[in-house]
């Protein structure tokens, strides 16, 4: 699977692609929304996904990051049409309030409180693949 993570800490962000990468995925880290090449063309008002498919298929955002929070780049995707299920998103939070669990929660998306354990991290990346793999449309018989 391909998971695409936000972190402005340098050492979370490295161990979570390090970590994730051990475990067969293609891990795009970055320390900035801006700096990831999605980010301009969701900034102009377009997904850059490909019309039928994603362009990933997991999200992990940290809320505080430098020039947009992790809620802001969820609004600006779904503004976008993307086409990652918000269930394959999580933004993670030192300072996970209830408020801001209910505000993830109405997205659809999972929440993260740091610190975290990595076995749970995977957990929640397996579901992932599950919902995607339930997702998928049958191939047509010839």
């Amino acid at each position: 699977m391909r998971i695409l993570v936000f972190d402005a800490d340098n050492s979370l962000r490295e161990l979570l692609r390090i970590y994730l990468s051990g475990h067969g995925h293609e891990v795009l880290a970055f320390r900035d929304p801006t700096l990831c090449p999605l980010y301009a063309q969701l900034k102009a008002g377009a997904c850059c996904c490909p019309q039928d498919a994603p362009c990933g298929d997991v999200v992990i955002i940290d809320n505080k990051m430098p020039h947009i929070s992790g809620l802001e780049l969820l609004k600006l995707q779904r503004r976008g049409g993307c086409k990652l299920p918000d269930a394959n998103k999580a933004v993670m939070s030192a300072t996970m309030t209830g408020q801001l669990e209910a505000v993830i929660a109405e997205f659809g998306c999972h929440h993260i409180k740091k610190p975290f354990q990595l076995v749970r991290i995977k957990e929640w990346v397996d579901d992932c693949m599950g919902r995607l793999i339930l997702a998928r449309r049958p191939v047509p018989a010839p």
